[in-house]
């Protein structure tokens, strides 16, 4: 399945909770976002010192950040100055104080560990992680989880439904 028919899946049953909710509107609102611009989205592959998963890249093409879920997807708008990639940014930093190596991220402060997906209190959220042999390229982590992912629709489809998929718990062997 491609990212837009993805995308399209999760916008659909996030828009269905969403109006199923009693009262209406209980649930976060979904927002679908116009596509980031190719130079924004090169800009912020550059400033995450990463090159990004395939799927992230798509997903930033179709929607530059998505909101509707207990974590706002971040997109390049959210890294202008009082956006929530402050949020993000902050929750690296408290992640990377917390000593991420007990689940095999090995990461020092300044390493490519790029937030893409953070909870409004910054207590949670999804990095874009380059672990040296890791497949992995996507960490949630906060509020007592943490989780691993390949690919980007393998975030979308957690995030939708945590039974889609049985992410891995430790980079470690």
């Amino acid at each position: 399945m491609g990212m837009q028919e993805v995308v399209g899946q999760v916008v659909a049953d996030l828009a269905r909770e969403y109006f199923a909710d009693s009262p209406v509107g209980a649930s976060p609102l979904p927002v679908i976002r116009p596509p980031a611009e190719p130079g924004a989205l090169a800009a912020l592959e550059r400033r995450s010192g990463q090159s990004f998963e395939a799927g992230y890249r798509a997903f930033l093409s179709l929607t530059d950040g998505l909101e509707g879920f207990s974590l706002f997807l971040l997109g390049c708008r959210d890294w202008e100055s009082g956006g929530r990639g402050e949020v993000g940014e902050a929750f690296r930093e408290t992640t990377l104080d917390s000593d991420p190596e007990d689940v095999g991220v090995g990461v020092a402060p300044g390493a490519p560990l790029f937030p893409v997906a953070v909870n409004e209190d910054g207590s949670q959220g999804v990095f874009l992680i380059d672990p040296a042999g890791a497949e992995e390229r996507f960490w949630l982590t906060g509020e007592g989880d943490s989780f691993f992912f390949r690919e980007f629709a393998d975030v979308l489809g957690f995030l939708a439904d945590a039974g889609s998929c049985e992410p891995r718990e430790s980079l470690l062997p």
